[in-house]
């Protein structure tokens, strides 16, 4: 009997020093801890040759749309509005945070779009970078910028856009420009995930600049319920925010090439009419007055 209780009585330790690890380990996660710092400078240099950019025909400078993929990295999806971008007029920037930290797509599905790696708070960091990088541009015009992601891209999106309202530099690097967002005039957003860890779940972001959202009913992946109470309460509090949701469809319609054993479905429909509502965002937001 003695040895049986003694036997529990360490399991019972085993089990309780594992939960505090897990629970100090989430806590450091949560605050930025986790990953050493280093200066915004070097992380610029890391970005630069996973930032990709097309130009339209003629003669710049051109106005540019950044865009920020989904947990799976660049797929279809994202060269096909990037094709619409350069349609339009506008440079397409496709920014590449997968390809830069050697995440292939299979470790993608099993890491990143689990949740166990590259949160929007850290992948934030891309987003400054490249939004330095393409002001050094001469074919850009830096006061004409925008954003655009998907899913865990408009995570990092609003993430980013989170730590600048707080002055806190995205995780993983130790200082950040005052300005991060200087020339950007709008933010579109499809089925982006708005949820748990996310800082605009409990945060206020920068409200001077106008965001459009499209979100999926029942979303199986990126609530749109949380999504609604995350806009309605930011536009209550003076941000520019609008959204509508789409039924009858799942997360990441308008990729067209899922994994093989993917619940999501394609669906061209709801794809169209999406892509017209970013030709339309980059008309207003970048191109006004052009015919």
């Amino acid at each position: 009997m003695d040895v049986l209780i003694w036997v529990l009585a360490i399991a019972g330790a085993g089990v309780l020093a594992f939960a505090l690890y897990i629970g100090w380990s989430l806590y450091r996660r949560l605050r930025g801890q986790h990953m050493a710092r280093k200066p915004f400078s070097d992380h610029v240099a890391f970005m630069e040759p996973y930032v990709r950019v097309s130009y339209p025909p003629g003669d710049g400078p051109f106005p540019a749309v950044l865009l920020f993929h989904g947990c799976g990295g660049v797929r279809q999806v994202t060269e096909n509005y990037a094709a619409l971008a350069v349609k339009a007029g506008v440079a397409a920037v496709i920014v590449d945070s997968l390809r830069a930290r050697a995440i292939s797509y299979e470790q993608a599905l099993a890491q990143v779009c689990t949740g166990h790696r590259l949160w929007g708070r850290e992948r934030a960091a891309d987003v400054y970078a490249a939004l330095e990088l393409i002001r050094q541009d001469k074919q850009i015009d830096p006061q004409r910028l925008a954003l655009a992601g998907w899913s865990h891209g408009g995570w990092t999106v609003l993430d980013a856009l989170t730590l600048a309202r707080m002055q806190t530099p995205p995780d993983g690097l130790s200082d950040a420009p005052e300005q991060p967002f200087k020339g950007v005039t709008g933010v579109f957003l499809v089925y982006p995930y708005v949820s748990g860890p996310s800082l605009a779940v409990r945060n206020d972001w920068l409200a001077d600049i106008p965001i459009e959202g499209v979100l999926v009913e029942r979303d199986s992946m990126a609530s749109e319920a949380d999504a609604s109470v995350v806009f309605s309460r930011a536009r209550e509090h003076g941000a520019s925010v609008s959204w509508s949701v789409l039924g009858g469809v799942t997360h990441a319609f308008d990729e067209p090439d899922h994994h093989p054993e993917s619940a999501l479905r394609y669906d061209p429909q709801a794809t169209l009419e999406t892509q017209g509502r970013f030709s339309d965002f980059l008309k207003r937001r970048l191109t006004p007055g052009v015919a």
